[in-house]
């Protein structure tokens, strides 16, 4: 009799995500996988989309003047307004985060000189917002532009409780891993034994950038314009999975 050997290999697949877990977190060896064994090795992809409930709002706001104390008055002056005119929402203070400020000279190139010449200096400090209710995103922005805050940096929208959703997706990867792996088993006539190696690879919510909203001034925004209604499209997050499953092979009505 001859001795059956042959090896099926899967077109793996992979999901760059955000990992909630670990690719070696979630393992299980489960012996019986020698050399002459034939084998089959597939890559199982679950996700699930959900609306975001969250959302943190990017702002930034810089100042060139002569003297570095003066820039870091103007960024100083400009983030203190928005944090008053902020505070009359009632929201929770630990949605309101100012970075540090960073001051650094601004050197400007002389080409009849052939030498950078010192122009004064830059201060810039960040500046987040986390919120729950997206109806006051415009609110805010005609808060920061009043407050001088010159630059939106970008939005970005994800879901608070997010493990039910990942439990959802991993349960799908498991699922799709083993329609893989039969579907290639059944295509070369032979059938999906007991499992050698499980893991998952890659999991976690991939975050929505709303890039319309990246690096826009706001001095040219429209937004600045009195009685002016904002409106945001809003799209879902993707929360994904991602399992490797090497499981043994067999013949036909072998046990």
């Amino acid at each position: 009799m001859r001795t059956f050997k042959k090896t099926v290999l899967a077109l793996a697949l992979t999901l760059p995500v955000m990992g909630a877990l670990s690719a070696g977190s979630a393992q299980a060896a489960l012996g019986g996988c020698d050399v002459d064994n034939a084998k089959v090795e597939v890559v199982g992809q679950g996700e699930v989309k959900v609306m975001p409930d969250r959302v943190r709002l990017n702002y930034s706001v810089s100042a060139i003047k002569p003297t570095a104390d003066e820039a870091r008055r103007e960024v100083e002056k400009t983030v203190t307004a928005f944090s008053e005119a902020f505070k009359s929402l009632k929201l929770d203070e630990k949605a309101f985060v100012a970075d540090s400020i960073n001051i650094f000279p601004n050197y400007v190139y002389n080409s009849e000189l052939k030498k950078q010449e010192l122009q004064g200096y830059e201060a810039r400090r960040n500046v987040d917002i986390k919120l729950s209710d997206f109806t006051l995103i415009g609110k805010i922005n005609d808060m920061a532009i009043a407050a001088g805050i010159n630059q939106i940096a970008g939005y970005e929208y994800t879901v608070a409780d997010s493990k039910k959703y990942e439990l959802e997706a991993a349960k799908k990867a498991i699922e799709d891993a083993k329609v893989k792996a039969n579907l290639l088993a059944e295509g070369f006539g032979v059938k999906v034994g007991s499992p050698c190696t499980l893991s998952f690879q890659n999991q976690g919510i991939a975050v929505l950038r709303n890039s319309a909203a990246r690096a826009m001034p706001l001095a040219a925004s429209p937004m600045a314009e009195n009685n002016v209604v904002s409106t945001y499209s809003i799209e879902p997050v993707v929360i994904s999975s991602s399992v490797r499953a090497v499981l043994n092979l067999k013949k036909p009505g072998k046990d």
